[in-house]
């Protein structure tokens, strides 16, 4: 090949300059082959103003052809030159890149997993991985949730009650404050103390009497001093604990009494089979103070709110009443009346008010029934309902805890827990045989007693206050029959 020189060359402008490739030799000599730029002697060609010296024309680009580094780009560089090594610089256009393999291990990070991380080298773990671990937020305000507590399935004491009355229409269980089990059993009533668990019997008031006295209804007032006990004659007689003798006979009916509730130490009231509700006031001449009319059959249930201003009963007709006790005496119907429940389909003989909540009212139906409603005595709606599928006996609120006691009679003859006000179940006691027709509890309220068909008493710890010193040492002496 010839190449043309310089000096001929002369007045060819820099634009024209031309590229000389050599021939094509055999393929041994491939790695010999050079390529060589002729450009003119004019120095403003590769000017600042015209082509920057430290890129490739444009012009050459096009070519498809190696070409050489021009001998004044082999210049030292300004900004420095850009190490390439071999074995990447053969690859770069090999779409199969194999990444770079360290031979050797780095004695720091070796330290570091060791001693800092502590990382086991037998384990693959992953640092920051975010994509399978996900931080979980903090919620300071969130309260952890209480552990349930343990109710104990057994009763811890159980007496035998021969003679208990299986009657719906009785109720001949109390448990007072001066810590004292009244109960009717056979024509008679017993007292069962609770400190030293001795059980006597109360003297009839005429001893002149042949035929003994059928006592369906007991109740201590709220001090635990006087218990108000109803006959099935209608005679209602006061028994004093402090001076151990009757104090009063009332005979205000001639039909039994089946239900009786102290307002407080003084006040109380009293249903019976005349469908009357009598209220009464031992400081006053024969007691009696004034009479409620509304129910058109047997009143089988009455109770005191805590206020002591209402005062609710159930019939043997279906109907709840919400009574008002303000402004005095009289002798108009239903002046006292302040609410009429009609939503129950079985006699309401279950009552209870809310000691946590005012104007809180549970009620219970029979055998045809089987519900247990909650009411509000405040804005005179029904609040819930629900289907107990047994027989509403007894009803009873805790103050301890907000929870609803209920015993039930056909079919199932349990005792129930439910939460207020979610109204759900927490637990169900299983023991009696026959309807749990009674229900008391202790003077501190962690102990419930019940009655049943089945002749026994049973004592169930439910609530987790502690018990008082007395019940203590009742609890221990106590034997399991």
């Amino acid at each position: 090949m010839q190449e043309e020189s310089s000096s001929q060359d002369a007045n060819i402008q820099a634009t024209n300059y031309q590229l000389s490739t050599p021939k094509k030799e055999k393929k041994q000599n491939k790695t010999n082959q050079s390529t060589t730029i002729q450009s003119p002697n004019n120095n403003d060609f590769y000017s600042p103003k015209n082509v920057n010296p430290w890129k490739t024309p444009k012009s050459f680009l096009k070519s498809n052809t190696k070409q050489a580094t021009p001998e004044h780009a082999l210049q030292a560089s300004p900004y420095g030159d850009r190490y390439i090594p071999l074995n990447v610089s053969r690859n770069l256009f090999n779409k199969q890149i194999q990444p770079f393999e360290i031979e050797e291990e780095n004695v720091y990070e070796e330290l570091l997993s060791e001693n800092v991380l502590e990382i086991d080298e037998n384990k693959n773990v992953n640092i920051l991985n975010f994509n399978k671990q996900k931080v979980e937020k903090l919620q300071p305000n969130k309260q952890q949730e209480t552990p349930k507590r343990k109710i104990d399935t057994q009763p811890i004491k159980v007496l035998d009650a021969p003679g208990l009355e299986d009657d719906f229409y009785q109720d001949i269980l109390h448990w007072g404050k001066n810590n004292l089990i009244a109960i009717g059993l056979q024509r008679c009533v017993y007292l069962y103390s609770v400190d030293n668990q001795k059980v006597f019997k109360l003297a009839e008031p005429l001893n002149n009497q042949v035929n003994s006295i059928q006592y369906t209804s007991l109740q201590w007032n709220t001090n635990g001093q006087i218990l108000g006990m109803g006959s099935y004659d209608g005679v209602l007689r006061l028994w004093d604990y402090n001076k151990n003798m009757y104090t009063g006979t009332m005979n205000l009916t001639t039909k039994r009494i089946s239900t009786i509730s102290w307002a407080n130490s003084n006040i109380f009231a009293f249903g019976s089979k005349d469908k009357t509700i009598n209220i009464c006031d031992v400081r006053v001449p024969n007691y009696s103070v004034f009479q409620l009319y509304g129910h058109t059959q047997e009143v089988c249930g009455v109770t005191f709110d805590g206020n002591e201003l209402q005062l609710a009963s159930g019939g043997n007709d279906n109907r709840v009443f919400i009574w008002q006790l303000r402004g005095g005496n009289t002798n108009t119907d239903n002046q006292y009346v302040s609410w009429e429940i009609k939503s129950h389909k079985a006699a309401v003989r279950a009552l209870a008010w809310n000691p946590n909540s005012s104007g809180i009212l549970a009620t219970g139906g029979g055998n045809q029934d089987k519900t247990i409603k909650i009411h509000s005595s405040l804005t005179n709606q029904l609040i819930t309902s629900i289907n107990c599928d047994s027989q509403v006996c007894k009803l009873r609120f805790s103050k301890i805890i907000n929870e609803l006691v209920s015993t039930h009679g056909y079919e199932k003859n349990q005792i129930c827990l439910w939460q207020y006000p979610t109204i759900k179940k927490i637990h169900q006691l299983e023991g009696h045989s026959e309807r749990v027709l009674y229900l008391s509890a202790s003077p501190d309220d962690s102990t419930i007693l019940t009655g049943s068909g089945d002749e026994t008493l049973k004592f169930w710890k439910v609530y987790p206050s502690q018990i008082s010193n007395n019940m203590s040492s009742f609890l221990n002496m106590c034997e399991i029959r």
